[in-house]
């Protein structure tokens, strides 16, 4: 007896074939007086029908963590200092990188706001104490 190991719309990789696919249609093989089907096919639209030990799963990313245990990773934060009018040619435009060192969203290294200031205008905030 045979149970279906994948479901329709399903993506997955063909091996035969070298590409991924989705499943069309699941074609179960029936027999008389059985209440289960003896085989289950799969059609993915490449002109035949393949057997589950033909296709394989994607299978979910796993998170980004090093061998370490460490989470870096980089995110986009909003831009306070600047609008994104003034920096419309940016290819994230009012946003700015921020190294996370940590599962959460919260924390980890960033780069401060002085970093992205002109000098003359970081200097002048700076004896006035507002960075």
């Amino acid at each position: 007896m045979a149970k279906a190991t994948f479901h329709k719309s399903q993506r997955v990789y063909v091996r035969p074939v070298g590409t991924w696919a989705l499943i069309e249609r699941v074609v179960p093989h029936w027999a008389k007086g059985l209440d289960e089907p003896i085989r289950v096919h799969y059609d993915v639209g490449l002109g035949r029908e393949f057997t589950a030990d033909e296709l394989q799963a994607e299978e979910p990313q796993l998170e980004n963590v090093a061998e370490n245990g460490d989470h870096w990773r980089v995110v986009r934060q909003r831009n306070k200092w600047q609008p994104e009018k003034d920096c419309a040619r940016h290819p994230f435009p009012g946003t700015y990188p921020v190294i996370m060192t940590g599962p959460t969203d919260w924390g980890g290294w960033r780069v401060p706001g002085a970093g992205f200031l002109s000098p003359s205008l970081a200097l002048n905030l700076l004896l006035l104490g507002r960075v």
